[in-house]
């Protein structure tokens, strides 16, 4: 490109602002979607990539000492390239599910009776044996579980130790187990 041509791009040395988008993204995007597509199996990975390298080109301060803005604009979009390969790699992509493969082996969204009546059933026993701990033991149990405090947390506000904390919280998870089966 030229940047003599009718006028459609910044010229070397302006700045590109968030006005110039529409321009910019009009004349180079095709051709970044080209590229993108040409070294990414997934077309929406393309279309972000072409639109991020856009962006960028916008948020530059200044162009001063750039004579061609297309090479530059392809420079940032086979940086963008090789930092998306770099994540792609670093975060194991190629070991990712997608989740509408798990999802078709899952059962159904919508509850069963069975299911919703053995929930209220394991609800309403987990309830009887919370109700059955000494109320220390409980208080314990619910401020760490459900508050989410930490056991020093917890012995500063009830005024006792940790190592009582510890105790009760044990106390309650053997409790737990003795009377549901599971901890």
């Amino acid at each position: 490109m030229n940047n003599s041509e009718a006028g459609d791009a910044p010229e070397a040395g302006a700045a590109p602002g968030a006005a110039d988008l529409p321009l910019l993204a009009a004349r180079y995007r095709p051709a970044l979607v080209r590229y993108f597509t040409r070294h990414l199996p997934s077309a929406d990975d393309a279309e972000d990539l072409a639109q991020e390298a856009l962006v960028r080109l916008v948020r530059m301060p200044s162009l001063d000492g750039v004579s061609n803005v297309e090479a530059f604009l392809l420079q940032i979009a086979s940086n963008l390239l090789r930092d998306h390969f770099r994540r792609d790699k670093s975060h194991q992509v190629q070991h990712h599910v997608s989740i509408d493969e798990v999802a078709r082996d899952w059962p159904s969204e919508d509850p069963h009776g069975e299911c919703v009546y053995e929930g209220n059933r394991r609800l309403q026993s987990f309830l009887a044996a919370l109700d059955e701990l000494p109320p220390r033991c409980r208080q314990v149990f619910l401020l760490q579980r459900y508050e989410g405090l930490t056991y020093s947390a917890i012995a500063k506000r009830l005024q006792i130790s940790v190592s009582a904390v510890e105790k009760n919280m044990m106390r309650a998870l053997l409790h737990f187990d003795a009377r549901l089966g599971e901890a």
